[in-house]
């Protein structure tokens, strides 16, 4: 059907992967962390004494304006951590996801968030948006003073809430991220605010908005959910169609009416 045709070519054409960005802090935010960071190795009296001595040595290698330096000590305080960290690099989803969740646990409030930011990455590139959301939530929350990715996790927020059909919420982090990271790299201020505009734009019962919630249905089912949310989803976007394609066809209808001279 040539209406069916030019909608599900439409579809395609809306079709945008988001690649989620990796925002900076500012170095005097850094600084501020990692300094209390390494005030609180001193204090750990259940970790031996050379290892609090390589944690400290590597951040000041690193660098106590670098954003990797708190996750670089923690990897020589905690050799597990290390473990973790290289599953999830290696899309060891699974074994990195258990690992991870272990580590978020910690009493060590600099590892649990660190261990927290980590785990999120790895269940947002799994897009197991549901997962990563209330992980996220917390890095901005409770665990931000004991952690530099703050900025990175209102960003991924706002990425989750997108994927989760949220829309409303996910404009308000995008704008939130924008706000409070001013200085985050400018390719990410961007993505965050063109992500933003194309959310807005979203009508419902219109092509972008049956795209997403395709999306959001072809997610669910990679993650075998299955169950009576996801089949909601899929009956409203036949309805959808449905409407839309009837809707198509009144209009070339009435297009080659007026062309016959009827």
């Amino acid at each position: 059907m040539k209406v069916l045709r030019v909608i599900i070519t439409a579809m395609i054409a809306l079709a945008v992967v988001v690649n989620v960005t990796v925002a900076s802090p500012t170095g005097d935010d850094i600084q501020k962390v990692v300094n209390s960071f390494v005030e609180h190795i001193d204090g750990l009296e259940s970790v031996e004494a050379d290892k609090k001595s390589r944690a400290q040595k590597v951040i000041g290698e690193v660098g106590k304006d670098s954003p990797d330096a708190i996750t670089e000590g923690l990897i020589h305080l905690y050799p597990a951590y290390s473990q973790a960290i290289e599953m999830s690099d290696a899309e060891e989803t699974d074994q990195a996801i258990d690992s991870l969740q272990e580590l978020s646990q910690s009493n060590d409030k600099y590892l649990s968030a660190d261990a927290s930011f980590y785990l999120a990455r790895t269940l947002m590139n799994a897009e197991r948006f549901e997962e990563a959301l209330p992980i996220l939530q917390q890095l901005t929350g409770k665990l931000g003073q004991f952690s530099v990715h703050q900025g990175n996790s209102q960003y991924f927020i706002g990425v989750a809430q997108a994927g989760l059909l949220k829309n409303q919420d996910a404009i308000q982090s995008f704008m939130t991220f924008l706000s409070f990271n001013p200085d985050a790299p400018e390719r990410l201020r961007v993505s965050a605010w063109r992500q933003a505009q194309e959310l807005q734009s979203i009508q419902d019962g219109k092509l972008d908005d049956i795209y997403q919630r395709m999306d959001y249905s072809r997610r669910r089912l990679t993650l075998k959910e299955t169950g009576d949310q996801t089949q909601g989803e899929q009956d409203k976007i036949v309805d959808l169609l449905t409407k839309l394609i009837k809707e198509e066809e009144k209009k070339e209808c009435s297009s080659n009416c007026k062309k016959g001279g009827t």
